[in-house]
């Protein structure tokens, strides 16, 4: 990667409102700021798309948005959550298009585990038929309409059935792929992502122990950047969510691709 050519950007630290994060980002050469809606500040119920533009416009900053990850699931096993995810993905999409952002990157959701007397138990095998038929039937049936805009990110651990589900859509779609580096760090499981780096668009930079998802200023851990291809061409985006360690990260990844 040419340091000159790179797409840098952020997420904004979690105590930046938008004129903030987009002054800061522009003060920092910083190219985009993807908006995490869960956040306050910048979910569709506290921020226009008209006050997006005016700010993309006045500091010459794309937009990238990251759709709301708490409030949606389509792996959820009712039926009326999955429906309800769709609709708040849908609002999410037209959002976007209005405030000409030009990724959104999506979670796939979870499957919950319980807590007994024996510790925690997840079982995988009782979601794997379910998975499957959500993501290649629900998820499929809505993202054949987003030619590339809509981009799954790797967070839980791919078992072989989501494993499989994420082939038939990159197979069957124009679906793109957000590669968080420290979720594959910290996880595992998301050698899919590493396998289809065509498909990648964004990539999430943070830094963790190799065990647990810290979302550390990148050279805090141990996540090793030389698994992104020399020749990718797409967003990076800090993933720090805290201004010192944004800048902290970009001084070092500077240093690293010299």
């Amino acid at each position: 990667m040419n340091p000159k050519d790179i797409k840098l950007g952020i997420q904004p630290d979690i105590y930046q409102r938008p004129k903030e994060a987009f002054e800061f980002a522009a003060e920092h050469n910083f190219t985009h700021v993807e908006l995490l809606m869960d956040h306050p500040y910048y979910s569709i119920e506290n921020l226009s798309y008209a006050e997006l533009l005016e700010l993309k416009g006045s500091y010459d900053v794309e937009i990238l948005l990251h759709a709301p990850a708490t409030s949606i699931n389509f792996l959820s096993i009712s039926d009326v959550a999955r429906k309800a995810s769709y609709m708040e993905l849908e609002r999410t999409m037209n959002f976007a298009e209005r405030c000409e952002a030009r990724l959104v990157t999506v979670h796939i959701g979870w499957n919950p585990g319980f807590i007994t007397a024996r510790g925690f138990v997840f079982q995988p095998e009782l979601y794997m038929t379910h998975n499957y038929n959500a993501l290649t039937r629900e998820f499929y049936a809505f993202a054949k309409h987003y030619d590339g805009q809509l981009s799954i990110e790797n967070t839980i651990r791919l078992d072989e059935s989501l494993t499989r589900a994420l082939k038939f859509l990159l197979e069957n779609t124009e679906v793109s792929l957000t590669f968080d580096i420290g979720h594959y760090n910290a996880k595992g499981g998301h050698d899919l992502f590493l396998k289809n780096f065509n498909r990648v668009r964004n990539i999430h930079l943070h830094d963790n122990n190799g065990r647990e998802d810290l979302h550390l200023a990148l050279g805090r851990g141990n996540v090793e950047l030389s698994i992104i291809p020399q020749n990718y061409s797409g967003y990076l985006t800090i993933e720090t969510r805290d201004r010192e360690a944004i800048l902290e990260s970009k001084e070092y990844l500077m240093e690293m691709i010299k």
